[in-house]
């Protein structure tokens, strides 16, 4: 009897001595990495998110920060023009150093401003402004009778539907994919865009386009950019409030 139990506890220590098949370690991996990318896939998505509700809150800043300026000099800043941070103006005349068909288009002033330099990406953002609003005496400030051209706010590049037609301003963060965009820290663009949407946001014309983003699609239908913009009457109500119009 006592032969028979050593020789069935060998039995049984030896059935326990397999390891796992290379089936199973691959079907335990291939478990794994489902897992692991059903965590990782809501996360990045949950950081870009993040990443453009932080930009859109920034915007929202510069916005007023810009309407603060207003408030303070009578004018709107010209763009910067040379990479530096600063508005290029022409002090003997008052007026945007580069400006095209009534608009003055290049990167933010954040120096004059007070402001952070890039967006989330290490990229400048895009201002194009009514030329008008940004001349300063020795020309004449605007006034509650001005015109000039207007920032057309479009939902595409060929502008068939408008969203606003009476901005004094835009600014624009080139997103995540940055196309375009001036590069902060080469003072370089980056790499054109493909599509004509992007394209129209960091020109030089009086059309800006905002939309819904696009991404993972044909290259020429890529969308991510951040745009804000201010209707001029916006504009003269603060500026009114503040008693610095009419």
């Amino acid at each position: 009897m006592i032969t028979m139990h050593n020789h069935c506890s060998r039995n049984a220590a030896a059935g326990t001595e397999h390891g796992f098949s290379l089936i199973e370690v691959a079907v335990v991996l291939f478990i794994i990495v489902l897992l692991l990318g059903s965590v990782l896939v809501p996360l990045t998505t949950q950081v870009e998110q993040k990443q453009i509700s932080d930009t859109e809150k920034t915007l929202n800043e510069i916005r007023e920060a810009l309407i603060g300026y207003a408030v303070a000099n009578g004018n709107l800043p010209c763009p910067d023009t040379d990479t530096n941070g600063a508005e290029n103006v022409t002090v003997a005349t008052g007026v945007c150093s580069t400006i095209a068909g009534g608009i003055a288009a290049g990167r933010l002033p954040y120096t004059d401003l007070g402001l952070g330099n890039s967006d989330l990406w290490g990229n400048r953002y895009t201002y194009v402004v009514n030329a008008v609003y940004a001349q300063r005496s020795p020309a004449a400030p605007f006034a509650l009778s001005s015109a000039g051209t207007n920032v057309r706010i479009c939902t595409t590049q060929a502008c068939t539907t408008t969203l606003s037609t009476t901005a004094v301003f835009a600014v624009i963060s080139h997103g995540k994919n940055g196309a375009g965009a001036i590069n902060f820290l080469t003072n370089v663009a980056n790499t054109a865009s493909a599509s004509a949407d992007e394209q129209d946001n960091y020109g030089a014309d009086a059309d800006v386009v905002y939309r819904p983003p696009i991404s993972g699609g044909p290259a020429t239908s890529e969308f991510d950019d951040i745009v804000i913009w201010l209707s001029r009457y916006t504009l003269f109500n603060r500026m009114v409030s503040a008693g610095k119009l009419p």
